[in-house]
Order: C-alpha cells, then sequence, then structure tokens
C-alpha cells in the first residue's frame, strides 16, 4: 500500500514564518512586507514581530493568508555586553486566527523599535515574565501551548547556545535549522540541534525562514505547506501534522513509501541524503534518475530483521530517518523527521 509522506492531495503555498516589520525593528512596514513576499510567490506570512502580538487578518484574501504570531527574546545578561551574552528567541503562532491577545505576554520585554507604543491596557492584564533557564522557558511554552499556540525555537547558532540551553526544552513544534539573516551576519544555522532533540524523542520540525530585517534578509528559506486551501485552519492543521518541507532552493513534488521503498520527486538535484539516529548503512547518498521533467529518486528503507536486536532497539528508542535533498548549487531542503514506530510495514 502506497503511504504519503507528504499528502498526496492540496496544494503547496510557499511562506516564511519568521520575519519583522516596523512594528518591531524591521525595516519595512507590514503593508511593504507583504507586497515584497507576494512579488517573490509567497502565500503565505507569519508576522512574527518582537514582543507585540498584533493580528493581522485584514490583509488576508483568496491567494494570501497572513498567520497571526511573535516572538520573544530571554537574554542571559549576568553584565555581559549585548554580543557575548546567550539569548532564547521563540516564535508563537495562534492556532485561532479570531485570537487577539498572546498568553505569554509581559510589558516589561516590550521595548524594541515602534513596539511600545502598541502596548494596550488589555495587554497590561497578562505578564508572563521569564528568566535564562531551562525550566522557565519551559514554563513559557507549557502555557502557550495551552493556550492554543505552537512554538518553534530560533536560531540557536546566533543566539550562542550549546546542548545544554535546548536538550531539555519540552513543548517545542519546531527548530530552525536555516535563518537568512543570520547567515547574513556570518552565524549559519545547523542541524544538531534538531537532530539532538529528535534522538531524545522529541518530534520538531525543521524551519526554514528569513528573520528578515532588512532588504538582504529577504527571500532565502521557506516552507513550502501542503494544504487543502489558504484558509487559516488549513494551513494551521497543515503545518501542525508536518505537511510540509522547508528549503533554501530545491522542491519536493512527491514523497511517499511503498514497498519499503521511498520515492521522492523533485526538481533537478545532486543527490538524497537520508539522515537517522544510527551510522550506516541507515545514512547514505542517493543519486536521482531523471524521468520525463521530474527527477525521482528511489530510496529502500532497509531494516536487518536478521538482527533481531537491532530490530528490537529501533522499534524501543523511537528511532527515525529524514531526508536532506542537496541541490547542484549548493542549497538544501529538508523533510520532517518520520518514526520508524509509525511503519509498522517496514519490519514485516
Amino acid at each position: 500500500m502506497k503511504r504519503w509522506l507528504i499528502s498526496e492531495n492540496g496544494n503547496f503555498y510557499k511562506a516564511c514564518l519568521h520575519l519583522h516589520t516596523t512594528l518591531s525593528d524591521g525595516d519595512f512596514t507590514p503593508e511593504e512586507v507583504k507586497q515584497k513576499y507576494v512579488d517573490a510567490g509567497y502565500s503565505i506570512l507569519a508576522f512574527t514581530d518582537h514582543d507585540i502580538f498584533i493580528p493581522h487578518n485584514d490583509f488576508s484574501d483568496e491567494k494570501f493568508l497572513a498567520i497571526n504570531s511573535h516572538e520573544i527574546e530571554v537574554s542571559e545578561y549576568l553584565f555581559k555586553p549585548n554580543r557575548y551574552h546567550k539569548t532564547y528567541h521563540l516564535n508563537f503562532y495562534a492556532k485561532d486566527r479570531n485570537a487577539t491577545m498572546t498568553p505569554v505576554f509581559s510589558e516589561k520585554r516590550v521595548y524594541i523599535g515602534e513596539s511600545p507604543k502598541y502596548v494596550t491596557e488589555e495587554m497590561k492584564k497578562t505578564d508572563v515574565w521569564a528568566c535564562y533557564s531551562v525550566r522557565s522557558i519551559n514554563e513559557v511554552i507549557r502555557i502557550a501551548n495551552e493556550n492554543g499556540f505552537f512554538v518553534t525555537y530560533n536560531h540557536p547558532v546566533w543566539s550562542l547556545q550549546n546542548y545544554a540551553d535546548y536538550a531539555g526544552l519540552e513543548g517545542l513544534w519546531g527548530i530552525e535549522v536555516w535563518n537568512t539573516g543570520c547567515v547574513r551576519e556570518g552565524m549559519p544555522d545547523t542541524t544538531v540541534p534538531f537532530d539532538d532533540l529528535l534522538r531524545q524523542g522529541k518530534d520538531v520540525f525543521p524551519i526554514c525562514s528569513d528573520d528578515s530585517h532588512v532588504a538582504d534578509d529577504f527571500f532565502g528559506g521557506w516552507t513550502m505547506v501542503k494544504a487543502d486551501s489558504l484558509d487559516y485552519d488549513d494551513v494551521i492543521k497543515a503545518l501542525l501534522a508536518g505537511n510540509f518541507y522547508s528549503s533554501t532552493g530545491p522542491e519536493i513534488y512527491e514523497l511517499s513509501l511503498e514497498d519499503k521503498v521511498l520515492t521522492v520527486k523533485t526538481n533537478e538535484i545532486a543527490n538524497i541524503r537520508v539522515v537517522s539516529d544510527w551510522r550506516a548503512p541507515g545514512t547514505k547518498t542517493h543519486t536521482p534518475e531523471r524521468e520525463g521533467d521530474v527527477f525521482v529518486t528511489r530510496i529502500p528503507l532497509k531494516i536487518y530483521r536478521e538482527n533481531y536486536r537491532a530490530k528490537m532497539v529501533y522499534g524501543a528508542k523511537d528511532s527515525y530517518f529524514r531526508l536532506e535533498i542537496n541541490g547542484r548549487d549548493g542549497k538544501r531542503a529538508y523533510t520532517p523527521a518520520y518514526r520508524f514506530r509509525d511503519f509498522p510495514e517496514l519490519y514485516q
């Protein structure tokens, strides 16, 4: 039976899930940002201005969707200059388009750019503060999750964070593996934190974003969401289900599994690497074949059934696989991770 890892049905919509405007510290107004991205072929934007949650439902129409969202930062100061201290940056996305307040607001965090002038009396009734600790950040994430928001962990490399800072995080939906603004500043992210969390059994998704503040940040990384429509509920449903991939270039047209073989249909690429939590032959690079206008890569997923102990380890440890699609120009796309526990046919 053929199983679709990215849904067969629906349409792909190009999304940027991290950006800033003049409502906080961006160079362009929300209206200007929308127009620039729409002109570049985007259909979905999450306006993640710092510390202030301002819905943009008036921007949405039959060809464009604004996801209501915001970003907070919680920093370790310790008398250090700004360029040296560690910091958590988290994006919060509203599941309900009618949300008018963030449950993790604190007026004490609102200081960036023009954001203070948007604080209302209603906002001041909520005060969720956080300090620089895993425990405190987890409490903020818990409050958000319980009140209809889902959360990404942003740019750990730029944030000067290491394993001790993120290994204990709970309740995350996504983690950035690419951030255009951070690449521009010479601090590109990696997939190491993503795989570290996956190996702990935490189901997080890979996100490529722009974190755009200035013109040079635009259009470097995006998420291709496969949704039934551009309706807010349909897009949020697809994001929460992992019905998407993230990219800095390569395109994925199809991702399916049948008879223990993954089939990946893409544009012209160099190769596809299988990434997992075991060494070769679990990790291997595969070369596509041209079939008409599409490049097709077929990847056998081998579970070595003769090794009973290994089979049990895979089942007990929630092993996973994910794909990195490598373009000829060095650009890359990332699929979500898939747990072997969800594919019992691989053990038969």
